[in-house]
């Protein structure tokens, strides 16, 4: 028969609650009532209180509780039960041993724990007094946090643990001072301070805790109690009695050398000697992250909502499916420990779907945690009530007043919205008075202070301020801050560090003018407020906000709007975004003429400037290339009533894109060398206030036009070195430009793993902003690789599907450049008849739109289709064709690729004589560059 194998005898006897045990004797009591437990079951516990506070694995449990026998999980389960049950686990709220769910079992509750030999078990602690508290639950996240106050509280005499109602401050002291007990000898006391009002109370609390049983609890008997101890006082929850806390805290450090005091507090003592650590929220996954069960658990705030949510005895685990989920509402609990207990105790009732989806920040206040906690933590509303009742009237009315941030603000915002009735000075006092007490947060991270108010604490703020009858008046003055702030931003494009500043605005700014739209019909003023905030969301490629701000104030304006400066932005503005987002077309080109038509009849030449700018750039993408080129001269026009170089240079971008499309390389690059000439020169933001930057657009061109007249290696560095100015820039729109269009060197270079690595960013930042066509340029590029590696089949459906998604987005700037690699591909899968139709398709194309730089590939394209079906004298006709074409263009790549295309054919035919007049003048002009032609014409001549 096999008896259970106990742990090595460690020579240790531990207290826990109302427990005692101890390991050599083989012995567990209650209240010195001995437990009945088997033997495994006991082996467990001890291994368990060895290693309080820590996971062990099942494996190590297995290994340590059944050394010799082979078992499996069920049997450690069964005798957990066991344990759990003659623990009272559960009961009553009481908590001993946790399931991490995947990793093991912990013991959380406190455990006073002596190394003897054979002390009898019913000898007193070290020094008389109230055992130290418990925890009732595993710790989570707070490694670091504790890890960090045990260090200052070992080094210094007073530390000052302080942070917002339901943060866990307790929970975090109890485990530092649960850590650091022996190094104080166990002369350990925690004093609750909830109960207490007074200095004398407080002096009461103290003295019982630290055994002073003589009656005397003034802080001259207490110090001479503690005169020659080395002890370690908790003091916690100070806020309410803050000053009776300074002053017995700092009397301590004064009288009593070898004592040091732990404080947990809404703010800080503020007292000679104090360390203050402020105790950050739990950190949660911000937008975007958590969407997979590994990567949410990788947050500290998620973790506690898993483990607390299967604690609660629902069962739950966390799923891939609903990651996203338990992200999104740790982030909207702002990462509070009380807050997420809260939620994790209604999902057995209600899951997750309901719980995240219907519980504003309001309904949350009034949720309720378990009957055993204090009063003030049994709800985030009385846990907040606790905090309001502790300020003064000033505080009190400002902290109502700041409810109506919907985001972080500046310090001016909170004195010009809601201390309209106080001396600046008096404001910004009252404001650091809600900082001190962890009501207000503070990120120092910016140039400038930003202040912010948690979801929970600006929902309670915002029942109080409808109560006292001040909603609508500080709401009022809200709207109209934030309008004339954006007025003042929006006049000129900006600066990327100011566009910083309007990115953290974002939220104040969005909200006002919700409620400027309040209303069906927008008044003058909510259309003037669109008018400068649709402008800024377009510097920030927040293109699908833009235009919905946008129609909303074009939809019913009020008369006085009608033909004014502020209808010009908002028509450039909706033109600009529809045209990114791939909205409708139609809409796009009809708000571009509107606002061109106002703005001539305004007599505006800037404004009309950047109108042309933006409906060439829509034209381009829609196929219409010589109407592009068309409108581009139309703002060349313009410049001799604009004395403004930028103005210059923003037309030259534009004429180089319109003139490169239609086939004029080296006019084109002549123009986009005196903007990468001015932009070198300029101390100003380069990007267009309809959206993108010209500068960076040049680069592009530049890039291009390098590689197009034979330049290939310096090509190629100008376009690594655009892509990584845009990326830089922090503009997404223009970094997608820059990945499409300097990338697309990487695409003539045939450098696959570079056009790859190009692919997966397109379609990231793509997919993160909602610019719809480029995810569909980025499969067709896709379509390209595959055709070019031989899979023509996979390549051609994807490159037909990418284009019937560009066209339906009437997104037509690139679709003969597909179309022609499909027509290649479907050459190569024998479909000759269908090749060749196709290329008819896209001459006509081309033809009808203008984009004659694509002509000479498309030729050599079809010669292929010709060659390989056996129409060898069509095929010789058709590259002909593309040499001389590409060569009134000054494109030498194309002519060198049509050139070998011609070559092996004429290898073919048996032609050998005609080869080498045919490829050396190519290879010759070449001089020391080299291409994947090129070195297909060399290898031909050799």
């Amino acid at each position: 028969m096999n008896h259970p194998a106990a742990p090595p005898a460690a020579r240790w006897q531990a207290t826990f609650g109302p427990f005692f045990l101890s390991p050599d004797e083989r012995l567990l009591q209650r209240d010195g009532v001995p437990v009945r437990l088997g033997g495994r079951a006991l082996d467990l516990l001890v291994v368990l209180v060895e290693n309080a506070g820590s996971v062990v694995s099942k494996k190590d449990l297995l290994a340590r509780v059944w050394r010799d026998v082979v078992v499996d999980e069920g049997s450690l389960r069964f005798h957990m039960h066991a344990v759990r049950k003659a623990l009272g686990d559960g009961v009553a709220g009481t908590r001993y041993i946790v399931n991490t769910a995947n990793k093991g079992y912990t013991f959380v509750a406190g455990v006073e724990r002596r190394t003897t030999a054979a002390e009898a078990r019913t000898q007193a602690l070290p020094h008389p007094g109230k055992a130290l508290p418990s925890l009732g639950s595993v710790i989570v996240g707070r490694e670091g946090d504790i890890e960090a106050i045990v260090a200052n509280l070992l080094q210094r005499r007073l530390v000052s643990v302080v942070g917002a109602g339901g943060i866990g401050k307790t929970t975090v002291a109890i485990a530092s001072i649960q850590a650091v007990a022996e190094r104080f000898e166990h002369d350990v006391h925690f004093v609750d301070l909830a109960q207490v009002s007074a200095l004398g109370s407080i002096q009461s609390a103290v003295a019982h805790a630290v055994g002073l049983q003589n009656g005397m609890d003034e802080l001259s008997a207490i110090a001479a109690h503690l005169a020659e101890r080395k002890a370690l006082i908790v003091l916690d929850c100070c806020e309410h009695v803050i000053s009776a806390a300074a002053e017995l805290a700092e009397g301590l450090l004064r009288h009593c050398p070898q004592v040091h005091v732990l404080a947990t507090s809404r703010e800080a003592l503020r007292v000679e000697g104090e360390f203050v650590y402020r105790l950050p929220p739990l950190a949660f996954p911000p937008p975007g992250e958590g969407a997979s069960a590994a990567a949410a658990l990788a947050y500290p705030a998620v973790r506690l909502f898993v483990e607390r949510a299967a604690a609660s005895g629902s069962g739950f685990e966390l799923k891939d499916s609903d990651a996203l989920l338990a992200s999104q509402l740790c982030r909207e609990l702002d990462g509070i420990a009380l807050a997420i207990e809260l939620a994790a105790g209604r999902i057995e009732a209600l899951g997750l779907q309901a719980v995240t989806s219907h519980f504003d920040a309001s309904a949350r206040l009034r949720w309720h945690g378990r009957r055993t906690a204090v009063p003030r933590h049994q709800t985030l509303g009385a846990t907040l009530d606790w905090s309001f009742h502790l300020l003064t009237e000033g505080e009190k009315r400002l902290l109502r007043r700041l409810s109506v941030f919907a985001g972080t603000f500046l310090l001016d915002a909170a004195l010009g919205v809601c201390c309209f009735d106080v001396e600046p000075s008096e404001g910004i006092e009252l404001l650091a008075g809600l900082v001190s007490k962890s009501l207000v947060n503070v990120d120092a991270g910016g140039a400038t202070l930003r202040y912010g108010l948690l979801d929970t604490t600006k929902s309670y703020g915002g029942k109080r301020l409808e109560e006292q009858g001040e909603a609508q008046m500080l709401l009022d003055r809200f709207s109209q801050f934030y309008g004339d702030w954006a007025k003042q931003h929006a006049a000129r494009p900006l600066p990327k560090d100011a566009l910083e500043q309007v990115r953290l605005e974002l939220p104040n700014l969005s909200a006002a003018m919700a409620l400027h739209f309040r209303d069906e019909a927008p008044s003058a003023a909510a259309v003037e407020l669109a008018a400068s905030f649709c402008p800024l969301l377009l510097q920030l490629s927040m293109l699908k906000e833009c235009a919905r701000w946008a129609q909303a104030a074009l939809a019913r304006p009020p008369s006085e709007f009608v033909g004014s400066h502020a209808e010009v932005r908002l028509r450039g503005a909706l033109g600009q975004s529809l045209m990114f987002v791939g909205g409708d077309g139609d809409e796009a080109d009809s708000a571009f003429r509107r606002g061109i038509q106002v703005s001539e009849e305004l007599g505006d030449p800037l404004a009309t400037l950047h109108l042309l700018n933006g409906h060439a750039l829509l034209l381009h993408r829609e196929g219409r290339f010589t109407e592009a080129l068309a409108t581009a001269r139309k703002a060349q026009a313009l410049l001799p009533a604009l004395h403004d170089p930028e103005c210059h240079a923003i037309v030259d971008s534009l004429m180089g894109v319109a003139l490169h499309l239609v086939g004029h390389v080296h006019e084109a690059m002549g123009h986009w060398q005196r903007v990468t000439a001015y932009g070198a020169g300029s101390s100003t933001d380069t990007t267009s206030r309809l959206g993108f930057d010209y500068h960076i657009r040049a680069m592009c061109g530049v890039a291009r036009s390098l590689w197009l007249t034979g330049h290939y290696a310096e090509a190629v560095a100008v376009a690594e070195e655009t892509i990584a100015k845009a990326r830089d820039a922090g503009h997404v729109v223009t970094y997608c430009i820059a990945l499409i269009w300097a990338g697309s060197v990487h695409v003539y270079q045939g450098n696959v793993r570079k056009i790859k690595e190009i692919v997966e960013t397109v379609e990231s930042v793509a997919r993160q902003h909602s610019l719809t066509p480029y995810l569909s340029i980025a499969s067709a590029t896709r379509g390209q690789i595959l055709v070019a590696e031989g899979r023509s089949a996979e390549g051609v459906g994807l490159i037909r599907r990418a284009v019937e998604t560009l066209r339906t987005s009437r997104y037509e700037m690139v679709s003969t450049v597909f179309l022609t690699f499909m027509a290649r591909g479907l050459s190569d899968l024998s479909l000759h008849d269908a090749s060749l139709a196709l290329c008819d398709e896209i001459a006509q194309r081309i033809e009808t739109g203008g984009d004659h730089l694509r002509m000479p590939d498309l030729l050599t394209t079809r010669g292929h289709a010709l060659s390989v079906s056996g129409r060898r004298d069509e095929a010789r006709e058709s590259y002909l064709s593309a040499i001389a074409l590409a060569r009134s263009q000054g494109v030498k790549p194309m002519q060198v690729r049509a050139a070998v295309a011609l070559a092996r054919l004429l290898i073919d035919m048996g032609r050998l004589d005609e080869v080498d007049a045919l490829l050396r003048p190519h290879v010759i002009a070449a001089g020391d560059e080299s291409s994947p032609d090129l070195v297909l014409a060399r290898s031909l001549l050799g």
